[in-house]
């Protein structure tokens, strides 16, 4: 479900007249801070489908937050990069152009609606020439109920810690147990790594 709100968003953008004007309408690149910025000042103009960070669940439903991050930049200046200068879209008509599509839009299955916008202030995005907000939008849907194993990758690897009792104790064990593990007081005395093929 979580895939196809985010593919649906990028259609809806991607639909839109907006398109035309930008780059690319896309989801952001999963990079570092230093590559991802220097990524985005080759893309923008862009709008990035970003999913939110916490969902809201009550009575059998959720609450998905997305962000479609507008990405503007211009070489006259920041000033420039906000409002547009007549050849490349600014980020203000980006914003008003998402808003308009967003809101009340269809994205895949979904119906969203915006719910805010954040201007974000960074230190690397400035020094880039990059201005950047983000549109805050939001739809319900109905929990899932069960597995749905078509929708699950085939299970390839396995990790296994072997140690003899009684060398460690179970709290030690537990250590080992956690992704990433922590080997920081002891370590298990033999390690495996299987690839099933």
């Amino acid at each position: 479900m979580l895939a196809e709100m985010e593919a649906g968003l990028v259609a809806m953008l991607d639909g839109s007249a907006l398109k035309a004007k930008l780059k690319l309408v896309g989801t952001l690149p999963d990079l570092d801070g230093d590559n991802l910025v220097k990524r985005l000042a080759v893309e923008a103009p862009a709008v990035y489908v970003v999913a939110g960070t916490s969902f809201r669940i009550s009575d059998g439903t959720m609450a998905v937050p997305f962000g479609l991050a507008c990405v503007a930049r211009n070489a006259s200046g920041h000033e420039e990069a906000r409002r547009g200068d007549g050849r490349t879209v600014g980020l203000y008509q980006m914003l008003e152009a998402v808003l308009g599509v967003a809101d009340g839009g269809r994205g895949g299955e979904f119906c969203w609606r915006a719910t805010g916008v954040n201007y974000m202030n960074d230190d690397k995005l400035t020094a880039n020439g990059l201005t950047v907000a983000v549109v805050m939008v939001e739809t319900n849907a109905a929990m899932p109920s069960g597995i749905d194993e078509s929708l699950l990758s085939d299970f390839t690897n396995v990790r296994a810690d072997f140690d003899i009792s009684p060398h460690v104790s179970a709290a030690e064990h537990d250590k080992w147990k956690v992704d990433p593990p922590d080997y920081s007081t002891t370590k298990p005395e033999l390690q495996d790594s299987q690839q099933i093929q």
